[in-house]
């Protein structure tokens, strides 16, 4: 079926698209049809989803002995810098006496992994092994049908595949020249975060594999990977990015290994941490001054505050637009102390999510969350306006 068929007949709103690596498999499939003199204007494309997908090739043509098509990649109704792009297969047949081998490699458009600790070994295309391995099954069926035997080689092209990588995560995980060909379904899922936190695991598992000390810095966003730079002297190439998902970011941490993790962000992100929101997007959760508030009753309820007086300022707190107003009042009226209770609550929540997920990964390592704390330590820092409000560590 296409994908419009698919889409209808599961009655999805939304409509589902298909990977780059359905893309280049189904490009690769036209250029074997090409070499077997039965060139086609669709093709079938047999996905890991368990499911038959009938692509459109876009072009075809023949270069001396290399084989080439292209086709269009549908993202659906994905925000995905790689809809509509065009990815191209070009095969070249190396005819031998017994076996039947595959080999990929990085056209024009398509990044090189230049760094160990990716999902494969550093030198080799971006062509992920899901990808590769849909390629195998493809056209290894068709050519034991024709009784081939010899080499196929693949090379796989993305125009404007080095502009588009730009706007990924890819030069961060060292990976050069273009974007890298994904997926693990075949399809891709309408506004979903799937391939935003699959790269979120890559890129944490990178910097583990090349820890000595198994220490990952987590930051939102760039600007908390700067603001370790320039505070820290911690280069901000190293820092994991994992948006909003501080939950999955700890996930990840524990199941590749860490035994440190420092966590760096704005307050108007982490703050949400210290009320055990683990995904910091406005459109999940927007609670920043009213913890903040909460913090303040209770640091008042301690010190014995004159609640005539408070009560103006929470007024005040509450009115505010943003964290960084709020904050400016608390140290206005000298309470500050509220910021060492958001720390605590941040820390609860952190460490209670990586025992969660150390018991999970790695079942009974630990007897208690105690005993896990012991050997498995987390900092956070948090900064508002350039400047640190909470730092819950001495050593980075």
């Amino acid at each position: 079926m296409t994908i419009d068929e698919f889409n209808i007949k599961n009655g999805n709103v939304q409509r589902y698209g298909f990977t780059t690596g359905t893309s280049a498999t189904a490009a690769a499939m036209g250029a074997l049809y090409l070499y077997l003199n039965s060139e086609k204007k669709m093709v079938e494309v047999e996905l890991p989803a368990g499911i038959s997908l009938s692509i459109p090739i876009e072009y075809s043509k023949v270069e001396d002995d290399y084989y080439i098509c292209g086709v269009i990649k549908d993202a659906g109704d994905d925000p995905d810098v790689t809809d509509g792009i065009l990815i191209s297969a070009k095969l070249e047949f190396i005819k031998k006496n017994e076996g039947l081998e595959f080999n990929f490699f990085a056209g024009e458009g398509v990044g090189t992994f230049t760094k160990n600790g990716l999902a494969l070994p550093k030198g080799e295309a971006a062509i992920n092994p899901v990808p590769r391995q849909m390629m195998i099954d493809n056209l290894g069926s068709v050519l034991s049908e024709f009784g081939y035997k010899g080499f196929v080689n693949i090379t796989i092209m993305v125009q404007n595949g080095i502009e588009i990588a730009k706007k990924t995560f890819n030069e961060r995980l060292g990976i050069i020249g273009g974007i890298s060909i994904l997926g693990t379904s075949g399809l891709v899922l309408p506004m979903s975060k799937t391939a935003l936190l699959e790269t979120i695991k890559a890129d944490i598992k990178f910097r583990l594999q090349n820890s000595d000390k198994k220490r990952v810095y987590l930051a939102p966003g760039n600007i908390g990977a700067k603001f370790l730079e320039n505070n820290f002297n911690i280069e901000s190439n190293i820092v994991a990015i994992i948006s909003n998902f501080i939950g999955e970011g700890i996930d990840y941490a524990i199941s590749n290994d860490a035994r440190e993790i420092i966590l760096c962000g704005d307050m108007g992100k982490l703050i949400k941490l210290s009320g055990g929101i683990m995904n910091t997007h406005s459109n999940d959760s927007d609670s920043r001054l009213e913890l903040l508030t909460a913090a303040v009753l209770k640091y008042a309820l301690k010190i014995n505050y004159d609640f005539t007086l408070l009560a103006p300022t929470i007024a005040d707190i509450l009115e505010q637009k943003t964290t960084t107003g709020a904050i400016t009042i608390i140290k206005d009226n000298n309470l500050e102390g509220c910021f060492d209770i958001l720390a605590n609550q941040m820390l609860y929540y952190a460490y209670n999510r990586a025992f969660k997920a150390e018991i999970f990964y790695h079942k009974n390592r630990f007897a208690n969350i105690d005993e896990f704390k012991n050997n498995f330590k987390i900092r956070i820092i948090v900064f508002s306006d350039n400047y640190t409000i909470i730092d819950t560590g001495e050593n980075i």
